[in-house]
């Protein structure tokens, strides 16, 4: 019986401690009434992820800097918060907003019927579309077809990745940043790079060792995720993101990053019908 209760002791004690071990890394679930009371809206994202999106100023390396960046401080400004970044690696953006490890997430985060089920979205923001990239020298290559039985290069657990792994005959080279599968192309360790157009415009359109080879593809949209647990939250945001639609300040941002295209047009007539 002594040995009983203390097994039984124990059995409690070890409860104990990992329930509250537990609790030290459970976060509040904060909706938009909470939010307001701390005056601040905490912005989980990637700054890895790079240009456009939000990187650090070359001119001044304390700011960030990007399209993503300017639309997070606009909402922050109509909501009446502050905004504070909260820098989390792109892979684990989605456990960790679900953790309550900050209020959205917003690193050119790809709205899938996946993620749709155990995060909501508010947006789209922006429409998105894939573009191959190869080195200037190779003159054959139009399309993924054309790079069957070689190596193509890109961002781990994309919309671009899932094209790759989609199709025959490709072998997919997965990165953990932007910028690596284009040094990489240059260098000929792989023979193609598909990432989404705004990253290639920024890291291959200007290095002349490269080229678009043909037109952008596999139109997409990027949202804001938001916690399940934030109903309130999403309406707030998505009525500042119409709002932004309407009076052409969402247009302003893309422009001024060089964003703006036939896409998006498409995306405001669509957001202006409603």
């Amino acid at each position: 019986m002594r040995k009983k209760l203390r097994r039984l002791g124990v059995l409690c004690l070890l409860t104990i401690i990992l329930c509250g071990g537990c609790h030290q890394y459970q976060r509040e679930s904060r909706d938009l009434e909470q939010i307001k009371a701390a005056g601040v809206l905490r912005w989980g994202s990637d700054e890895a992820g790079g240009a456009p999106y939000e990187f650090r100023d070359p001119k001044d390396p304390s700011r960030r800097v990007g399209f993503e960046v300017d639309l997070a401080e606009e909402i922050g400004k109509r909501l009446g918060l502050q905004i504070e970044f909260v820098q989390t690696d792109w892979a684990v953006l989605i456990p960790a907003l679900r953790r309550g490890d900050f209020d959205i997430a917003m690193s050119g985060i790809e709205i899938t019927p996946d993620r749709r089920e155990v995060v909501d979205f508010v947006g789209p923001y922006y429409i998105y579309l894939q573009q191959l990239v190869v080195r200037a020298d190779d003159t054959r290559t139009s399309s993924l077809a054309d790079l069957r039985g070689k190596k193509v290069g890109t961002l781990n657990n994309t919309a671009a990745e899932r094209i790759l792994k989609a199709t025959p005959g490709i072998e997919v080279v997965s990165y953990d940043d932007n910028v690596r599968p284009y040094d990489d192309l240059v260098i000929g360790r792989i023979d193609g790079v598909l990432l989404d157009l705004p990253i290639a415009l920024y890291y291959a359109k200007p290095n002349s060792r490269l080229r678009f080879a043909g037109e952008p593809f596999g139109e997409g949209e990027y949202g804001i995720a938001v916690r399940k647990e934030s109903p309130k939250l999403r309406e707030a945001l998505q009525k500042v993101l119409i709002d932004m639609i309407h009076d052409g300040t969402l247009r302003r941002i893309l422009e001024k990053w060089n964003l703006w295209n036939s896409a998006q047009e498409k995306l405001e007539s669509r957001q202006l019908a409603r």
